[in-house]
C-alpha cells in the first residue's frame, strides 16, 4: 500500500495536535503525581502510553505485533535493553510494553516545544552525547529510578542503527543491572527502520512493527568481572532473535 506525501503530512499534523493534548493532560496530573506518587510520574507515564496507543490505533501507517508479554512480571522493575532501529522504537515501547519505565534519550529532544516539555515532566532521562559527565549523570539518574522500583529502558547501541545491523553494545545498562541486582529484560525491535528510516519523516507504506520480549535474566550471582561476558551474551541473543523475528515484522 503506497501512502502519499499528503497522507504522511496529515499523519504528522495529527500527531502534533495529540502531543499538545498530551502535555496539557500531564500538566494537570503533575501536582497529583508529586503529592500521591512521590514524584514517580506513574500517571504521567500513563499519559505517554495512552498517547502512543492512540497513535498506533488511529494512524493507518503501522500495525504493532507483540510477542512474549507473559514473560514480564508486573510490579517489579527491570533494566530493559533493546536494539535501536528507528525513532518509532520509543512509540512501540510506550504502546505495548506494560511497565512503568523511564527511557534515555538525547538531550536535543527535550528542547522540542510541548514534546520535550513532556519528556522532562515525565522524568525521562536526557543524555548529552559525547559528554562523559552527562553519561555518568544519566546512569546515576537511572539508578535512582530503579531504587524507586521504576524500570529503565536503554538502547545500548547508543544511537539508531544507520544500516539496520545491530552494532556493539555499550556497557552502562549491564553494569547498572549487575550493581543493583536488578533483572535485565532483553527486548527486540523489528520493522521500525523500514517504516521510518533514519533522517526521514516520509511514511511511504504501511508497515508491521515488531516487539519481542525475551526471557528476563537474573543478575543476582554476577559481579563486575562478568560485565563484558554478560553484555556480549545479551547482544548475541538479541541479534539471533532479531534475525528470526525481522521477516515476520515486515
Amino acid at each position: 500500500m503506497n501512502l502519499s506525501l499528503w497522507a504522511s503530512l496529515a499523519g504528522w499534523i495529527f500527531l502534533d495536535l495529540l502531543t499538545v493534548t498530551l502535555v496539557i493532560a500531564a500538566w494537570f496530573l503533575w501536582p497529583f503525581s508529586l503529592i500521591f506518587e512521590h514524584g514517580k510520574g506513574t500517571a504521567i507515564h500513563g499519559v505517554s502510553q495512552t498517547w502512543a496507543k492512540v497513535i498506533a490505533r488511529v494512524l493507518p501507517f503501522w500495525e504493532i505485533k507483540v510477542e512474549g508479554l507473559e514473560r514480564i512480571q508486573k510490579g517489579r522493575p527491570y533494566v530493559v535493553v533493546s536494539n535501536h532501529q528507528s525513532m518509532l522504537d520509543i512509540l512501540v515501547a510506550l504502546a505495548r510494553l506494560p511497565l512503568h519505565f523511564k527511557f534515555i534519550s538525547k538531550r536535543e529532544l527535550f528542547w522540542i516545544p510541548f514534546f520535550g516539555w513532556h519528556l522532562a515532566l515525565a522524568g525521562y532521562i536526557a543524555l548529552k552525547r559525547g559528554d562523559p559527565k552527562s553519561g555518568h549523570s544519566t546512569l546515576e539518574k537511572a539508578r535512582e529510578w530503579l531504587r524507586k522500583d521504576v524500570s529503565v529502558l536503554f538502547f545500548p547501541e547508543g544511537t539508531r542503527s544507520p544500516d539496520g545491523e545491530i552494532h556493539e553494545f555499550k556497557p552502562g545498562a549491564f553494569k547498572l543491572a549487575i550493581e543493583e541486582k536488578i533483572d535485565l529484560l532483553p527486548v527486540v525491535m523489528a520493522g521500525t527502520r523500514d517504516a521510518i528510516p533514519k533522517h526521514s519523516w516520509y511514511v511511504k507504506k504501511r508497515s508491521t512493527l515488531g516487539l519481542r520480549i525475551l526471557q528476563p535474566l537474573s543478575t543476582g550471582n554476577l559481579t563486575a568481572g562478568d560485565l563484558n561476558d554478560f553484555r556480549d551474551k545479551v547482544r548475541k541473543q538479541i541479534v539471533s532473535e532479531f534475525q528470526k523475528f525481522q521477516p515476520a515484522a515486515r
